[in-house]
């Protein structure tokens, strides 16, 4: 089983809590991040969102800075494929119960109440705007019931149940209605918005995350296997590499403007990046 790390105890230092700067080993030593996507200040930057808030990062500088007033969970995230700036969210207020679904449109520097979901407030540990279609949206919370909106988020619908042991989710680049999930029973593919799912590779090691690229390709991370990539039309999967930080990747991300730029977190809490597709990687903080 993937161990995913412990939160710390964790109280904002003065200097984030006024939106400047603090050291990026700081923010990382003390919460956890459920979400990585490209940041809106170009090649260096990276936004977080975290157990804590939601971090924009500057990788050059190793400095972390918190976006807005929020220091809510944010379990559930993902961006609007094409605007850094605008994404929904999901998880925990600071003060307890559940947030819905929210939305920002300034990088989190404010959010906006979009909807309950079905049966909410609800708390969606898996997010995943449609990279096909973004007004698609999936949401997929303790229960397992795969929820899909087709209005941005304004009403939903349970489409199906996720795989059991789920970790992580993304969506096809070419169709709206397919979408992937790594689990501890390996990787599956559903092209019916959930409804049913099959598996897509031999073996049912664990896979601890999936990221549909802005390259179409799609890659995953397997268990005693590596990072593979896999070519939605025809199946095939190709070995990348079978050396990864820590063993193992978590919340890999691609960016848009840079198809072999990939970001995770790595298997003991390191935030590494790569420039070569995933080839090769490297942590982000010195």
């Amino acid at each position: 089983m993937i161990r995913i790390l412990a939160v710390a105890a964790f109280a904002l230092p003065m200097a984030a809590q006024a939106q400047e700067t603090l050291p990026l080993a700081e923010l990382l030593s003390n919460t956890h991040i459920h979400g990585i996507a490209e940041g809106p200040s170009g090649h260096e930057s990276v936004t977080l969102a975290t157990h804590h808030g939601i971090f924009t990062i500057d990788l050059s500088a190793q400095t972390a800075r918190l976006m807005g007033s929020s220091r809510d969970d944010f379990m559930g995230f993902s961006q609007v494929p094409g605007g850094p700036g605008k994404a929904f969210a999901s998880g925990h207020p600071a003060s307890g119960g559940n947030l819905g679904v929210i939305r920002t449109d300034d990088g989190g520097a404010s959010w906006l109440p979009v909807s309950e979901g079905i049966g909410g407030p609800v708390d969606f540990h898996n997010m995943e705007v449609s990279r096909a279609d973004a007004t698609v949206i999936y949401g997929i919370g303790h229960d397992g019931a795969v929820q899909r909106s087709t209005d941005s988020g304004a009403t939903w619908a349970i489409t199906g149940t996720a795989p059991e042991k789920l970790i992580d989710v993304d969506t096809s680049a070419r169709d709206p209605n397919r979408i992937f999930a790594a689990t501890e029973g390996g990787l599956f593919v559903s092209a019916d918005a959930g409804v049913t799912w099959q598996s897509l590779l031999p073996t049912a090691a664990p896979v601890s995350t999936v990221d549909m690229g802005a390259d179409g390709k799609l890659r995953a991370v397997q268990l005693g296997r590596g990072l593979i990539e896999l070519d939605e039309a025809t199946g095939a999967v190709t070995l990348v590499t079978a050396e990864l930080p820590g063993g193992y990747l978590l919340y890999l991300a691609v960016t848009q403007a840079e198809p072999l730029r990939l970001m995770a977190l790595s298997g003991d809490g390191t935030l590494v990046v790569s420039d070569d597709g995933g080839a090769r990687w490297r942590a982000a903080v010195d």
